[in-house]
């Protein structure tokens, strides 16, 4: 499997109660990033395993949406 590095455009949540002068108009986006095994992609997404077990076992997955991607680069091991 291939290793990539992504960072991405994210949605913004604040959770909580909040006076309304105190939102924004637009409340900045958020940044991600993230370095997994490509899992797969379609036109649409790609999807990262973050964790491998021997046994063909993966631990968590993440998919984010290609119009969101802003970087991307393929990860060498040496």
């Amino acid at each position: 499997m291939k290793i990539i590095k992504v960072k991405w455009i994210d949605s913004n949540f604040r959770s909580g109660w909040a006076l309304y002068h105190e939102v924004n108009e637009v409340e900045p986006l958020a940044m991600g990033e993230a370095v997994g095994f490509l899992k797969g992609e379609n036109e649409e997404a790609i999807t990262l395993i973050m964790s491998t077990g021997d046994n063909r076992s993966t631990l968590g997955s993440l998919t984010i949406p290609k119009p969101s991607i802003i970087y991307r680069k393929e990860m060498r091991l040496k």
